[in-house]
């Protein structure tokens, strides 16, 4: 294992290379723009790497125990989502198109020049950093569901939802002010093959009504539109 540190990184990055050369070059390249690397020889190392805390993953395709797309896959099958470059000595350009299906941010070819490199991780870092983060929190008057614990509060006090509840109420207030269709409801909860019987929406309506409504019979909360969906006010 070869280690590269710097002063300040800006990113700490894993460099998964099984060429020992190859890999000291991009980690002294790494940190000489001023991030922090870290480079493995196979895919079980980087798989192991890639669940702590790296911020960004240059991964080859070729490596001793395993393809890089395989680590790119089994790492986003993990729901590891840190951006991973793919290198590749030998790519085409159907490799290029599995790759980025599989789910890699970038795509580079060797030999590459060592300013193409950094300026693909800059690319990506500027992308993350300009995106819009994902709420951790949902708040409407005294509903509050903590999204990261999947956890819910009503005036203060944690209410227990089962999974489907958690998720019906997490798209209707994501969707606070607006009507969600039995449709949308329903497959956003339940997937795309979900069919028009929804009985199974309603009866979840009921019980989620139960357990976050003063009065169920008059909610204030999760409002119906008859023949068309629900909605949460953003006031009352």
């Amino acid at each position: 294992m070869v280690m590269a540190e710097s002063t300040e990184p800006l990113a700490r990055i894993l460099v998964v290379e099984d060429e020992l050369d190859t890999a000291e070059v991009i980690c002294d390249l790494l940190t000489n723009a001023g991030y922090e690397a870290t480079s493995v020889e196979s895919g079980e190392e980087a798989l192991q790497y890639i669940s702590r805390n790296y911020d960004l993953v240059v991964l080859d395709i070729k490596l001793p125990d395993m393809s890089g797309l395989e680590v790119l896959r089994r790492a986003r099958s993990e729901s590891y989502d840190q951006p991973m470059i793919i290198l590749s000595g030998y790519g085409t350009g159907s490799d290029r198109v599995v790759a980025l299906e599989d789910g890699a941010d970038d795509y580079l070819s060797k030999p590459f020049s060592p300013e193409e490199l950094v300026a693909r991780i800059r690319a990506i870092r500027r992308r993350i950093e300009w995106s819009p983060r994902p709420p951790t929190r949902l708040v409407v008057r005294q509903l509050e569901l903590d999204i990261a614990r999947r956890i819910a509060f009503v005036r203060g006090q944690r209410v227990n939802l089962t999974p489907i509840e958690y998720a019906i109420l997490a798209q209707l207030m994501r969707n606070a002010g607006h009507v969600v269709t039995h449709e949308e409801l329903s497959r956003s909860v339940w997937g795309e093959n979900f069919g028009s019987d929804y009985r199974i929406l309603r009866v979840n309506i009921s019980r989620l009504r139960q357990k976050i409504e003063e009065k169920d019979r008059e909610p204030t909360y999760i409002i119906t539109v008859p023949n068309v969906g629900y909605y949460i006010p953003l006031a009352r």
